[in-house]
């Protein structure tokens, strides 16, 4: 069964018409502004929505490492969701698995990028396995593409992407407005898909290019079922 986790679903109106079990990509906020929960809308997602999985992330200046502990402690996300630094900023990145210690939730971690023009972010696995030994139990790639003709990644990209599959586990996102069936995704080894719902009055700035509907995301996840 593929793993789908859906960003900006942390709503009832989307969330009762997704798949049981779906991931829910939550940013945390105290004012729960749209595109945000604060620790009353999680709860109350959480006992209406039971079979769902909640991935909590912060914003990276919202609150201090102790902040954090205390409210994932309060909490209880499903998982933590991290964006790690550059791996070769050797102090920076050390300094943030040695704060992943600190945390004893199953962990998320990314985007990372691979771009027809760009497949760095793939070719040394070793901080992947390096965030693997901290619980991190999935990875988020943002691939462009595997199904766009503008943008497409060669044949040997693609064998590269799909032996790094294999081994690091791992949500793809890609240019799904192009594709009329997930379960026809070209991609193999890949342990689910990362989708983005666009979150009505949420501020545009910080959507992501491949934003989709909620209409999108609905119907794309049927063609898992049929």
């Amino acid at each position: 069964m593929r793993i789908v986790k859906v960003d900006g679903a942390a709503r009832e109106d989307l969330l009762k018409l997704l798949p049981e079990g779906v991931w829910v990509g939550c940013r945390y906020g105290e004012d729960d502004r749209p595109g945000t929960v604060n620790g009353e809308t999680l709860s109350r997602l959480r006992e209406k929505f039971p079979e769902a999985k909640f991935v909590l992330s912060f914003g990276e200046s919202d609150l201090t490492h102790a902040e954090r502990l205390r409210k994932l402690d309060e909490l209880r996300p499903d998982y933590y969701e991290y964006q790690p630094p550059d791996p070769h900023k050797t102090a920076e990145f050390e300094e943030a698995m040695r704060r992943l210690d600190d945390i004893s939730l199953p962990k998320i971690a990314g985007p990372f990028w691979v771009m027809k023009d760009d497949t760095s972010s793939i070719r040394d696995r070793e901080p992947f396995r390096e965030m693997m030994r901290r619980e991190t139990v999935c990875f988020q790639l943002i691939v462009e593409s595997a199904v766009d003709p503008g943008f497409k990644l060669s044949a040997a990209q693609r064998r590269m992407l799909d032996d790094f599959l294999e081994e690091i586990p791992s949500l793809v996102n890609d240019s799904f407005e192009r594709s009329v069936r997930l379960d026809r995704y070209p991609l193999n080894g890949h342990r689910g898909y990362l989708l983005e719902a666009v979150v009505p009055g949420a501020d545009k700035a910080g959507r992501g290019w491949n934003a989709l509907t909620s209409g999108k995301v609905v119907r794309l996840l049927k063609t898992l079922e049929q």
